[in-house]
C-alpha cells in the first residue's frame, strides 16, 4: 500500500494491547478540548506543533495492524493542523496516518489521540508542549517552561519504556487475588446500564468547574485527595437517586505506576493500573461526605502502598502475554478487549492531573477530557485540574442527568462552590488502523 512507504515498523505495542482489541464496538479516538480566550491562530499553531514535536518526536509515531498484532511504527508524513468542526478522526489518510491529531475552531482546539499510543498522561506531555509554543509565539515572549518538555529537557530512552513488554510472574494465588477485587457479585450496578440501546457510540458530557483553592481546601480539610473526594461525592450522588438493597458502591479509580514500575517513571506510554474503591450501604448512607472521602482516601493509599495496584498491574501483564499468543485477531479480542469483558457496575473516577502553564493560565478557560465510548454501557467522572480549576466532567453513555443533579445538590451540601456548564452529547471519531 501506499502509506507504507511513510512507515518504518518498530517494537511491538505491549502497553496499549488491551486498547487495540475489540470484539463488538468500534474503536473511537480519545479527546481533549481546550478552550482559549482568543480565537486560534492557525499559522502559530502549526508552529507551536512542529516546535512541540522536535522534542517529542514519538508523538508522530502510528500504531499499525500486522496480521493480529499491533506495533509502532515511525511515520515521516507531516503532522498538520487544521480548522475543524470538532476533532478529526486518528490513524487514516485525513490526519497522515498519525495517531493524534490537532485541530482547531474559533478559540477551541482539539487534541486527539488513540489510546493504544499513550495514556492520559503521556498525552498531557505534548499537551503542554504545544500550548506553551503556542504562547509564547503569539505573545512574543519567553513563558517559564518549567515542568514542560522543551529542548531544555535531554530526552532520556526512558520516555519510551514500554512497561508491559517484559513478562512478569505471578503466582495463582496472586490471580485468584485479583479475580476476587475484579469480581462483580455484590456490587451496586447503574439500572441504565441495563436499559436497552445503552452502549453505543453516543456519549453525554454533564461538566463542571470548581476554583482549584475551594475544592483543595475542602479535601484537606476532611483528610481526602480530589480522585477519593470525587468517588465519595459520586457514591453519594447515587444513593440519593437510588436504592442499594444492601450492596456496595464501587469507584474504581486509574492510577499511574510509573514510580512503581521500574524504568517506567519517564514513559510517555500507558503506564496504569487501577484501585477499587469499594463503599458499603452504611457508610455511603450513614457517614457525612468529608468523612467518606477520608475513608476513600485511606483506602486508595492503602492499596497503592500494599501491592494491590502491582498485582493488578502484574494481572494485566500476564493477560497481554498470553492473550497476544493466541493465534487470530478475534480470539485474541475475546480475551483482550478488557472493557467489553470487564463491563462497569458503578462508577470510574480518572483524575488525569494537572496541565502546566506558567504564566498564561488566564488564557485557558476550560478543559475537557472526553473518553471514548467503551464496549460497555458506563459513567466516567472524568477530572483535571488547569488555570485555578477542577474541571469536572460526567461522561456517560446515557441521556440523564439525575446523578449530576444529584452530585451537585452534594456540592452544595458539602460547601463547595461550583459552576455548572452546558450539558452536551458527543460522538468520539472513530480510529483508522493501518495494516501493513
Amino acid at each position: 500500500m501506499a502509506q507504507d512507504l511513510a512507515f518504518i515498523i518498530k517494537e511491538r505495542n505491549y502497553s496499549g494491547t488491551t486498547q487495540c482489541y475489540a470484539i463488538k464496538k468500534t474503536i473511537c479516538s480519545y479527546v481533549v478540548e481546550v478552550r482559549l480566550s482568543a480565537d486560534i491562530d492557525a499559522k502559530i499553531l502549526q508552529e507551536a506543533v512542529d516546535a512541540a514535536l522536535a522534542r517529542l518526536p514519538y508523538h508522530r509515531q502510528t500504531v499499525v495492524r500486522k496480521g493480529s498484532l499491533f506495533y509502532y511504527a515511525e511515520n515521516s508524513l507531516p503532522l498538520e493542523v487544521g480548522e475543524h468542526d470538532g476533532p478529526r478522526p486518528v490513524g487514516g489518510a485525513e490526519v497522515n496516518y498519525h495517531m493524534i491529531d490537532v485541530a482547531y475552531k474559533g478559540s477551541l482546539l482539539y487534541f486527539s489521540m488513540w489510546h493504544a499510543l499513550c495514556d492520559g498522561l503521556g498525552f498531557n506531555r505534548f499537551i503542554e508542549a504545544v500550548l506553551y509554543h503556542y504562547m509564547c509565539l503569539k505573545d512574543g515572549r519567553a513563558y517559564d517552561d518549567t515542568g514542560i518538555y522543551t529542548e531544555k529537557i535531554p530526552f532520556d530512552e526512558g520516555e519510551l519504556f514500554d512497561p508491559l513488554q517484559e513478562r512478569l510472574k505471578i503466582s495463582g494465588k496472586e490471580m485468584k487475588e485479583i479475580q476476587a477485587m475484579a469480581a462483580q457479585e455484590g456490587r451496586f450496578r447503574l439500572p441504565e446500564f441495563d436499559e436497552p440501546g445503552n452502549g453505543g457510540i453516543e456519549m453525554y458530557r454533564l461538566p463542571m468547574k470548581i476554583k482549584t483553592g475551594d475544592f483543595i481546601g475542602w479535601c484537606k480539610e476532611n483528610s481526602s485527595s480530589p480522585a477519593a473526594a470525587a468517588a465519595a461525592i459520586m457514591a453519594k450522588a447515587i444513593a440519593r437517586v437510588r436504592k442499594m438493597d444492601g450492596r456496595e458502591i464501587v469507584g474504581v479509580i486509574p492510577c499511574s505506576m510509573r514510580k512503581l514500575v521500574p524504568g517506567a517513571e519517564k514513559t510517555f506510554k500507558n503506564c496504569s493500573s487501577v484501585v477499587f474503591i469499594n463503599m458499603s450501604p452504611d457508610a455511603v448512607t450513614g457517614l457525612p461526605v468529608g468523612e467518606l472521602a477520608a475513608q476513600a482516601r485511606t483506602t486508595l493509599k492503602t492499596r497503592m502502598g500494599d501491592g494491590t495496584a502491582r498485582r493488578m498491574y502484574a494481572g494485566m501483564n500476564k493477560l497481554v502475554h498470553t492473550g497476544t499468543m493466541l493465534p487470530t485477531y478475534f480470539l485474541k479480542s475475546r480475551v483482550l478487549a478488557g472493557s467489553e469483558n470487564n463491563p462497569q457496575n458503578t462508577f470510574y473516577v480518572d483524575y488525569v492531573g494537572s496541565l502546566t502553564a506558567n504564566g498564561y493560565d488566564d488564557q485557558i478557560l476550560e478543559v475537557r477530557y472526553l473518553n471514548a465510548p467503551l464496549g460497555c454501557p458506563s459513567l466516567f467522572v472524568l477530572m483535571s485540574e488547569t488555570a485555578g480549576h477542577f474541571h469536572i466532567n460526567l461522561t456517560q453513555s446515557f441521556e440523564s442527568d439525575v446523578y449530576y443533579r444529584a452530585f451537585c445538590e452534594v456540592l452544595d451540601d458539602a460547601g463547595i462552590p461550583f459552576e455548572r456548564l452546558p450539558i452536551e452529547s458527543y460522538a468520539n471519531p472513530a480510529v483508522s488502523i493501518p495494516r501493513v
